[in-house]
Parts: C-alpha cells; structure tokens; sequence
C-alpha cells in the first residue's frame, strides 16, 4: 500500500478552498448571507487545515519567509489588522454597525420601527398578517412577534424589507 502524498494535495486544496472563501467572504461583505455563511465557516475551517499541511510539507521555504523584513512587514501588518478586527468585534461598541441597526430594528416596537420605514404601524402588521403572522399588537417588537409565531426574526425582516 502506497503512503498518502499530502504534498499533492494540500496546494489544490488551498487554491480550491482559498477561492470559495474569497468570494464567498466578498458576496457577505456586500450583504449576501445565506446559504453562504455556512458554506463559508465549514470552508474556512478546510482552508485552514490544508494551510497547515502546506505549511508542514514546505516548513523550510516557509521558515526562510522570516529572515525576510518585507516578509516580517507584511505577516506583521496582517496580525495587526486581524487583532484590530477581533478586539473591535469583542467589545460591546465593537462589530458590525449594520448588525447593531438590524438588532435595533428587531428589537424595537413595529410603532418605532414604522417611521424610519416611511410606513405606519398598521401597514406592517398588514404585511406580517399577509404573510401568515398573527401581531396581536402593534407596540410587540419584531423579536416578540417572531417568538409568539414561532418564526425567527429574519423571516419577518425578510416579509418587512421585500
């Protein structure tokens, strides 16, 4: 029995994987979620194991990397803005602030909610109801008439947004 030649599969491996991240992380930026975020995490999580063998199979070009300054710049530069981006995503006024105005919107009474949409309040219980929701009143947020409908909140966005 042969020995498994992980040297031939690591680099097709990053190329393939490094591909779909991209654009799939490209398509998230631009507001494009599902089904990709899922796609994208597993992925990712491939991308990262082949980047390990890769650097495992090829260790002594990848060590040569470090006597380089521009190498040690640009590895440096990216450690410093991910570690930027994690500490900013961990703090409670850190993340995404479109992720901040959604929650707000999610959390806030349809009676709240209706003016920033040029709406009022009983033309978006109309919509939900259309869609097949019950709103008892229109003071519940989106949140509380998700929970009472047993939907989630993104298929409410959703019916509020299209």
């Amino acid at each position: 029995m042969s020995k498994f030649n992980t040297r031939k599969w690591s680099t097709p491996i990053i190329i393939g994987t490094g591909i779909f991240v991209s654009l799939s992380g490209v398509l998230m930026f631009l507001g494009v979620h599902n089904p990709l975020e899922l796609a994208h995490e597993w992925i990712g999580l491939a991308f990262a194991a082949a980047i390990i063998l890769h650097i495992l199979n090829h260790w002594r070009p990848f060590k040569s990397y470090f006597s380089q300054r521009l190498a040690l710049n640009i590895v440096g530069a990216v450690v410093l803005a991910t570690s930027a981006f994690i500490a900013t995503s961990m703090t409670q006024s850190g993340g995404n602030p479109m992720m901040s105005m959604i929650h707000s919107y999610e959390s806030s009474p349809l009676t709240e909610v209706a003016p920033l949409l040029d709406e009022n309040a009983d033309g978006i219980v109309a919509k939900f109801e259309a869609a097949g929701f019950t709103v008892e009143n229109p003071n519940l947020s989106i949140a509380q008439i998700a929970a009472a409908n047993d939907a989630s909140t993104k298929e409410l966005m959703h019916v509020l947004f299209n």
